[in-house]
C-alpha cells in the first residue's frame, strides 16, 4: 500500500478505537490502553480481503484533519479521563460554528445549486490560502487556538500530500464532520433560545 492509503487506513482506524472505548472498554477487564490498542491493530487486519478500516473508507472516504484533531482530542480525554480539558467549549463551539459555515458554502453548491464552485479554490489557491491564513492569524490574537491549530495542520498536511486528494477543502472538513458540527450547532442553539425563553 501507498502511504496515503495506510494514513487514510489509520485514521479510520481511529473511528473504531473510539467505538471500541465507548461500548467495549467499560465492559471488559482490561485497562483502555489494551482495548484502544487491541481495536485499532484489528481496524487495520484484512478480514476477507478488506480490514475494517478499509471497509469505513469505501464508504465515507478518508477523514479530513480537522475529523482527526477532534478525534485524537476524544480518545485522550477516554484514555485519560483525570487529565486537564484540552479545550473549552467556547474554542470547540467556535470550530465547529466555523466548520458549518464551511459545509453551508461547500455542500450545497458541490450538489448542483448555482453555478459557483467554491471546491475548486483548494487547488492550490492563494487567495484561499492567504484567507485561512489570516483567519487563523486573526483568532490568535483573540486568543483562540484550536480552529488555529486545524488550519495549520489542515495546511501542513495538504502540503506533503498526506492524503490522496490534492484539494485542500478534503483536508479541512469531510461529510460526517459536516453532519455532526451542523447538528451539534443547531443543538446548542436551540438550548440557548430554550434557557433565553426560561429567563
Amino acid at each position: 500500500m501507498t502511504f496515503t492509503d495506510w494514513t487514510g487506513l489509520c485514521g479510520l482506524a481511529l473511528v473504531w478505537v473510539w467505538l471500541a472505548l465507548r461500548w467495549v472498554a467499560p465492559r471488559v477487564p482490561l485497562k483502555a490502553d489494551w482495548v484502544a490498542l487491541a481495536a485499532f491493530v484489528l481496524a487495520l487486519l484484512p478480514i476477507a480481503g478488506l480490514s475494517l478500516a478499509g471497509w469505513l473508507r469505501g464508504m465515507v472516504g478518508d477523514l479530513s484533519i480537522t475529523s482527526l484533531l477532534l478525534l485524537g482530542a476524544a480518545l485522550y480525554a477516554r484514555l485519560r479521563p483525570a487529565a486537564p480539558v484540552i479545550w473549552d467549549a467556547r474554542e470547540r463551539y467556535g470550530l465547529l460554528f466555523f466548520l458549518c459555515l464551511l459545509a453551508l458554502l461547500l455542500y450545497p453548491f458541490a450538489l448542483g445549486l448555482g453555478t459557483l464552485d467554491p471546491y475548486r479554490s483548494g487547488f492550490a489557491s492563494m487567495s484561499f490560502i492567504t484567507a485561512l491564513s489570516l483567519l487563523a492569524f486573526w483568532l490568535l490574537r483573540r486568543n483562540l487556538f484550536l480552529l488555529p491549530l486545524a488550519i495549520a495542520l489542515a495546511l501542513l498536511a495538504w502540503t506533503v500530500g498526506w492524503y490522496e486528494s490534492s484539494n485542500l477543502w478534503d483536508y479541512l472538513i469531510d461529510a460526517p464532520l459536516a453532519i455532526y458540527a451542523l447538528f451539534t450547532t443547531i443543538k446548542m442553539l436551540l438550548l440557548n433560545i430554550r434557557r433565553g425563553k426560561r429567563v
